[in-house]
């Protein structure tokens, strides 16, 4: 099987659109789609709709507890609270209905899934060190856990003598990494913060053995362009090109 992983397309209509656009040209198998598909970019309704035709499986982001009223907006920024502020605006009856009901982590084909972190979903955490990928690790039981939330696509591994260590590469193939266990971030779909502007996703390959990382050109412009016309904050709009 080849699941194609999203996470963090944050109404970024062109991005979203791309990888999918890279996607139908994998072998994909199934899509699977890691949360806050709104906020920050000026199409979330398009965005909602084209996840939800798409990925058999979508989890819960904090931006779309957020702009469904689910999630106090006290710990965002003053940028991602007028997002927010102009999402809830605008979000039509059918992504509401659709937001409304999104699990916040899942064990499907055998893998977990979530958007921040397999321990307390709900809270929100952050994975951005070792030492706290290692304490997540006691929270799923799978050979894989996929999450999002920091933006950046990270690869971490338990090996089978318990040694815990950072895969510094986008790719990994696992086929003789016996008993190994993985936490892999997948990046963002519409605003990654890696230094590289391109949409990113990543690609689970579970018959041969292999995950690896996607990045996807797409009208990078345009989508600034709409958000201007929305009048985004401008660190909101120029930040997309310098991928931070």
């Amino acid at each position: 099987m080849r699941i194609a992983i999203l996470s963090d397309i944050h109404a970024n209509y062109e991005a979203l659109s791309a990888a999918i656009e890279d996607i139908d040209r994998q072998r994909i198998d199934e899509v699977v789609c890691l949360g806050d598909i709104v906020g920050y970019g000026a199409n979330p309704n398009e965005c909602v709709n084209l996840i939800k035709q798409r990925c058999r499986l979508t989890i819960l982001g904090n931006h779309d507890a957020a702009a469904m009223g689910m999630l106090s907006t006290h710990n965002f920024n003053f940028h991602a609270k007028l997002a927010i502020e102009w999402t809830t605006e605008h979000l039509n009856t059918e992504s509401k209905a659709f937001l409304n009901v999104l699990p916040l982590k899942e064990k499907q084909y055998g893998q977990t899934f979530v958007h921040s972190t397999p321990y307390e979903p709900n809270m929100w955490h952050y994975i951005t060190s070792l030492e706290e990928a290692a304490f997540n690790f006691q929270f799923f039981d799978t050979e894989f856990c996929f999450v999002g939330h920091t933006h950046i696509p990270v690869i971490i591994v338990v090996n089978e003598r318990n040694e815990l260590y950072l895969h510094n590469d986008a790719q990994i193939k696992y086929k003789n990494l016996n008993n190994s266990r993985f936490l892999i971030n997948v990046g963002s779909a519409g605003q990654p913060r890696d230094h590289d502007s391109r949409s990113c996703y990543g690609i689970l390959d579970t018959d041969a053995k292999y995950y690896f990382t996607r990045r996807v050109k797409y009208d990078l412009t345009q989508c600034q362009e709409k958000m201007r016309s929305i009048h985004m904050p401008e660190f909101l709009i120029s930040r997309l090109e310098e991928g931070r």
